[in-house]
């Protein structure tokens, strides 16, 4: 099963542009960093709203995502 999908997510980045779309990502944000930023500021803001009084655990939530992300990237 894993095979069939690793061969799937091959050909579509194949067709996007030749890359992993992770590698496709870092290079855009490298180019416009402050987009990013505002992007997920947003996306946090909007998050919090839908959240109302259980936004705590959804921060600390994101706090370990973006750790993993990081360590992992």
């Amino acid at each position: 099963m894993t095979q069939i999908i690793g061969k799937l997510y091959e050909k579509l980045w194949r067709k996007v542009g030749g890359k992993p779309w992770t590698e496709i990502v870092r290079e855009d944000q490298k180019a416009s960093p402050l987009l990013y930023l505002l992007i997920f500021l947003g996306l946090g803001i909007l998050v919090a709203r839908l959240a109302g009084k259980n936004w705590w655990p959804i921060l600390v939530g994101f706090l370990l995502g973006i750790l993993c992300g990081h360590f992992w990237w």
